[in-house]
């Protein structure tokens, strides 16, 4: 076993134990010193190890937002530790996010040359920027807003060389819809978005693959529940 072998092994034994910050190193040191694109594999530990790591600290932030504004309305002696605290979690999801976002610009979508890889790379990209614009002050937030759009926007141009029914690019229209209702605000766009997706993969939906089906399908039936509750506002 090679040392790129053994680092994606590690990896995936990493992820399947639940170790996800040991999963998250392992595959960041594999793409550092990997000379081509990321197994499918390898990709998926890459998004959900990331993915459940920053979550969980996105979480455990709007839990002491909560807090804080509890402390803050009674004049808490503990409103300073809480805010503290908090800061310390907005300055964890900053490191983890430009972490992501510096492996996607300078080593993944330098190595990729397919489309459906470059959409997943972008799409994360544009996730990534996204949690960023939750916590930062007006000028940087726009800067990551501009930045979260145009992934998204790049990666959504890629996507029209994929079917509908594609995981990747249903994951991409989810994702895309979610920006432009929680980010910029723009409800209408979210549920066009939205509806553009579901609209495509209904006609194609028997071309949905046998390994995509569960993904694809639970993409679009989260795409209907948000619409349902967006046209509602």
């Amino acid at each position: 076993m090679n040392e790129m072998e053994e680092l994606s092994a590690l990896a995936q034994v990493a992820e399947e134990a639940e170790r996800y910050e040991d999963a998250s190193k392992y595959i960041e040191d594999l793409i550092k010193k990997k000379k081509e694109d990321l197994t499918k594999e390898e990709k998926n530990i890459f998004y959900n190890s990331n993915k459940y790591i920053i979550n969980s600290k996105r979480s455990s932030l709007r839990s002491t937002h909560l807090m804080e504004e509890k402390e803050k309305k009674h004049s808490s002696q503990y409103f300073a530790i809480v805010t503290n605290f908090k800061n310390i979690l907005e300055s964890e999801i900053m490191d983890v996010c430009k972490n992501i976002i510096n492996l996607i610009n300078n080593y993944l979508l330098k190595k990729t040359i397919t489309d459906e890889s470059k959409v997943f790379y972008l799409k994360m990209k544009g996730d990534y920027c996204r949690y960023l614009c939750e916590i930062l002050n007006s000028n940087e937030n726009q800067n990551y807003i501009d930045e979260s759009e145009k992934s998204y926007k790049e990666a959504n141009d890629l996507a029209q060389n994929l079917p509908w029914t594609n995981s990747v690019r249903l994951g991409l229209s989810l994702n895309y819809s979610v920006f432009y209702y929680e980010i910029k605000k723009n409800v209408n766009q979210a549920i066009k978005i939205g509806k553009e997706a579901i609209k495509g993969a209904k006609k194609q939906n028997d071309k949905i693959k046998e390994d995509e089906d569960k993904d694809a399908l639970h993409t679009l039936q989260t795409l209907k529940e948000n619409i349902l509750i967006w046209e509602k506002e």
